[in-house]
């Protein structure tokens, strides 16, 4: 197999999951809302940044994600898409120390700390984004999604940067663990709070079934994104965080073979992933209320799915649609 002969969409094609494929209905609202902030309140991104992002479709990644959900309660998570994907690429060439400091610093607006004036709209939102939620989330549900993002930043963000620095791959045993934090899935399994319109009691939110549930959720998140973006990161030495690339390399496989392996662990985290759906323990009362919670979590992998297809030109081959950072040293790293 070539690189050219990769198509992602033959290994995980629409409809793939057994979820339903919807999208919220306020769609264009969310595009006019979504362009207003990227040209607006992050107007300190190049013009050239800013009209990737515009191309990237954020706001149908999140209609597709949260698709029952009012259009009130789509504003945050909107905003959070682009906080979070900006934040992201804008610090894709960053020292670990860098990416602790603005890390750091969102965790503390989220919890109730304000922006600066001279702040940037990436944590002017961040701001908005905790006021929105909590204006129709508990205060228990918003430390929790918080938290988990954290946890991110933490497990994930920062402990892959020295590995994307050096260019060189983790051993696959810990790349496995590594990259269910580095994908940034965590906070966004909350949406699906809202989407059931219903937060866990504390009992059943630390059920271990329901974590090992979070823990797929993210990791086929991991393993989707790691095939869609597969096409952007071939050729270029910077890009090594994929599970497909980590086993080429690592595990001294063929682009076919590492392909077929990430598949048949996509998979196998798929079919665990509704055997538990279906066999939920006995959670008394709210038992028809944690099958939904959990139907909304598959709901989220499918419009991530579909997302990736049909509305998005982020992963074009070479990078050519990703917003890569304006700084010296990302040219450095694309030479």
């Amino acid at each position: 197999m070539t690189p050219e002969q990769f198509n992602p969409k033959d290994y995980l094609p629409q409809g793939y999951y057994p979820w339903p494929d919807l999208i919220n209905p306020n769609i264009a609202q969310m595009e006019i809302d979504m362009n207003n902030w990227i040209d607006y309140d992050y107007a300190y991104l190049s013009e050239q940044a800013r009209k990737k992002y515009k191309k990237m479709g954020l706001h149908l990644c999140t209609a597709r994600m949260v698709p029952k959900a009012s259009y009130e309660q789509t504003i945050p998570c909107s905003r959070f898409v682009l906080n979070f994907v900006v934040m992201d690429d804008q610090m894709e060439f960053a020292t670990v120390e860098e990416k602790k400091r603005d890390c750091e610093r969102g965790i503390e607006i989220l919890k109730g700390a304000e922006p600066t004036p001279d702040e940037n709209g990436m944590f002017q939102h961040l701001a908005l984004i905790r006021n929105e939620y909590k204006s129709f989330m508990p205060s228990e549900w918003l430390e929790r999604f918080t938290e988990n993002l954290y946890r991110c930043f933490r497990y994930g963000v920062q402990d892959e940067t020295p590995f994307k620095l050096a260019r060189r791959v983790p051993a696959l045993e810990y790349f496995m663990i590594l990259r269910e934090y580095s994908v940034n899935m965590y906070p966004y399994l909350y949406w699906a709070d809202i989407e059931a319109g219903f937060v866990l009691p504390k009992d059943i939110e630390e059920h271990p079934v329901i974590q090992r549930l979070r823990a797929l959720t993210s990791r086929i998140e991991a393993w989707q994104n790691d095939f869609y973006s597969l096409r952007k990161e071939l050729g270029l030495d910077t890009e090594l965080m994929n599970l497909i690339l980590v086993l080429q390399k690592g595990q001294k496989m063929s682009l076919k073979e590492a392909v077929m392996e990430a598949k048949r662990i996509h998979d196998a985290d798929v079919a665990e992933f509704v055997a538990l759906h279906e066999n939920l323990p006995n959670f008394g009362i709210y038992q028809q209320q944690v099958y939904d919670y959990v139907m909304s979590l598959g709901i989220i992998l499918q419009g991530l799915n579909t997302h990736y297809i049909k509305d998005t030109e982020r992963y074009l081959a070479g990078g050519a649609g990703f917003a890569w950072p304006e700084q010296r040293v990302a040219n450095e790293y694309k030479k």
